[in-house]
């Protein structure tokens, strides 16, 4: 879930509840119709960042990385043929795309195949 204008507000009532004490938490959380809690996971989540969408980013930049730098270039480079060697060559970067953790899915929009084409290729 990203941010949104509301969780930003109770994060600002919550920033400024704690510069001058006019307010406690519970006020706040009253005003916006959440829980003390709900305002505690919002500023947690706004301070220290969405942990999982941080994570989720870092590993799809990598896997990008990967494409653009090790597997674009040969994949581009093989034949438009259904020749045995081009299929041998597509079969062995595929294999190696799912050795650095590529989902099937990935693979499949990235090389132009549907997904059963590429499970095919890794049996």
């Amino acid at each position: 879930m990203s941010t949104n204008k509301n969780e930003i507000k109770i994060y600002q009532a919550y920033v400024l509840m704690k510069t001058d004490h006019s307010k406690t938490v519970q006020e706040v959380a009253n005003e916006f119709g959440i829980t003390r809690n709900g305002v505690y996971e919002i500023v947690r989540r706004i301070e220290g960042g969405n942990v999982a969408k941080i994570r989720k980013c870092k590993a799809e930049a990598n896997l990008q990385c990967l494409w653009e730098y090790k597997y674009k270039a040969r994949y581009l480079a093989l034949p438009k043929d259904r020749k045995e060697s081009t299929i041998k060559a597509l079969q062995t970067l595929i294999k190696e795309m799912a050795k650095d953790t590529f989902p099937v899915a990935q693979i499949a929009r990235r090389i132009g195949k549907d997904r059963s084409t590429v499970i095919h290729h890794l049996d």
